[in-house]
């Protein structure tokens, strides 16, 4: 290699432009190579993040899947620690009446200083060197593209699940969502279905009191899992004036468009697949060789306490543990013996520690059901050596969904990120090319009481 004195200064400016444009370009491709004329097999080429927002943007729209992102404000900020105010109250509620010449009674605002740490989310992916020499199928015009595509997909259902339902104190890597920051703001805006299939009746309530003082929302949304929301377009059947409407020579049966009217006028009801979180429990692990749960005990009932089990609940269940990594391999299900449950029965089932499960998802059977019935009801954390209790009030029902009545304010809640959404090539350390599809932020709910949620709506 030749070494020449200020061979910089023989490189104009606007080449060293066009070099630095080449190396951050745009498309969804790969960065542009600087191998010498000559070498063979060398790459120069450095790891240049590449901004991928407008595929991110794309594939959001193609996604229908996708509704709480593309709708949820979005700030970005440049800290990993974001601090913001909550205006708690405008003061004190007094007489605004004085005495003539007086001066009134000092009143002041209550503010408060809150805080949420940005949390990181990735998508790792590789594409070999021959798949990038090949001609593939459908629109992509590369391997790295079409697998860009893929990935961002991929990545974005997990970020629109951890939305709804994130929980920081199962794993320590992730954000809360919005469900978990509600419920631990408490307050009269959380409801209970027990079961029970949603009723607009109940929604037109909610709407009323998340209206009137001392909330003062205003609602533009009611988020619902799909077959609720058919639920609700056959009730508008059953119970309305109009079950069928013919518009340009096309007979819809049902209604469409739905929305529920509340004080302040319509709020449109939109479907969210997402918001259902009662899978299967998996028959194998994921792939990643996470080793099993063991458990060596039957679960115990023990005493009466705030448990949600019922009378109508009385019966035989089994439930399945799955151990879970931080990286979010699984392993497979572990099943307990069946046991007897009464009304108002806590159920411990205690798995043996393993330092490989940072968490464990819990799945119970339905009423005297078999195994194979198991649906997830619930994660707990692996507080560290000792035995973990996995504790079963019946909480959570199976086959039932969460419903939330939104307001899109960013002063009310918003995801606040770091960056575009990224592609970032990894060194090359073999015939592949990996890389990353990043995103960096976390959702944070300032006024959790402009927002309401229901539990446990059947499905």
């Amino acid at each position: 290699m030749f070494n020449l004195p200020q061979m910089n200064s023989m490189v104009s400016v606007g080449d060293l432009n066009h070099l630095n444009n080449a190396l951050r370009k745009a498309a969804v491709d790969y960065q542009t190579s600087a191998t010498p004329s000559g070498v063979a097999g060398a790459s120069l080429s450095p790891l240049v993040p590449q901004s991928i927002e407008g595929t991110l943007a794309s594939a959001t729209f193609t996604m229908k899947e996708l509704a709480l992102w593309p709708a949820i404000p979005k700030t970005s900020v440049s800290n990993t620690v974001h601090e913001y105010n909550v205006i708690n109250e405008h003061g004190l509620d007094l007489d605004p009446f004085i005495s003539e010449g007086g001066g009134g009674v000092l009143n002041l605002s209550s503010y408060s200083r809150e805080f949420v740490r940005i949390k990181y989310m990735a998508e790792r992916r590789s594409v070999t060197d021959v798949a990038t020499l090949v001609n593939i199928l459908g629109s992509n015009p590369t391997a790295i593209a079409e697998e860009t595509e893929r990935g961002t997909l991929s990545l974005m259902q997990k970020v629109e699940r951890q939305l709804w339902h994130g929980q920081s104190a199962v794993n320590a890597l992730g954000f809360d969502g919005i469900f978990t920051q509600v419920e631990a703001a408490g307050g009269d805006n959380i409801y209970d279905q027990e079961g029970d299939a949603l009723d607009p009746a109940l929604l037109q309530s909610i709407l009323g009191e998340a209206t009137a003082a001392p909330n003062y929302a205003r609602p533009d949304t009611i988020y619902v899992e799909p077959r609720v929301y058919t639920s609700l377009v056959q009730q508008t059947v059953n119970f309305g004036r109009h079950d069928q409407m013919k518009t340009d020579g096309t007979l819809t049966f049902g209604a469409s468009n739905l929305a529920i009217n509340g004080p302040l006028g319509p709020v449109k009801v939109k479907s969210a697949p997402f918001l259902y979180t009662s899978w299967p429990s998996p028959t194998a692990g994921s792939g990643h060789a996470v080793p099993a749960v063991a458990i060596p005990g039957a679960p115990a009932t023990g005493g009466p306490g705030t448990s949600n089990w019922t009378a109508a609940d009385a019966g035989t269940y089994i439930w399945t543990v799955v151990g879970v990594t931080a990286e979010g391999g699984y392993s497979a299900a572990t099943a307990t013996s069946a046991l007897a449950v009464n009304p108002g029965d806590s159920i411990d089932i205690t798995p043996t520690f393993n330092a490989a499960h940072t968490y464990y998802r819990l799945y119970r059977s339905d009423r005297n059901g078999a195994v194979g019935t198991c649906t997830f009801i619930g994660e707990f954390p692996n507080p560290g050596p000792g035995n973990t209790v996995l504790t079963d009030n019946n909480d959570t029902r199976t086959r039932t969904s969460k419903v939330l009545v939104a307001q899109h304010d960013p002063s009310v809640f918003e995801f606040v990120r770091m960056l575009d959404f990224l592609r970032r090539p990894l060194a090359e350390v073999d015939t592949q090319r990996p890389f990353l599809l990043m995103l960096f932020g976390s959702p944070v709910v300032k006024v959790a009481s402009k927002l309401a949620m229901i539990r446990n709506v059947g499905i």
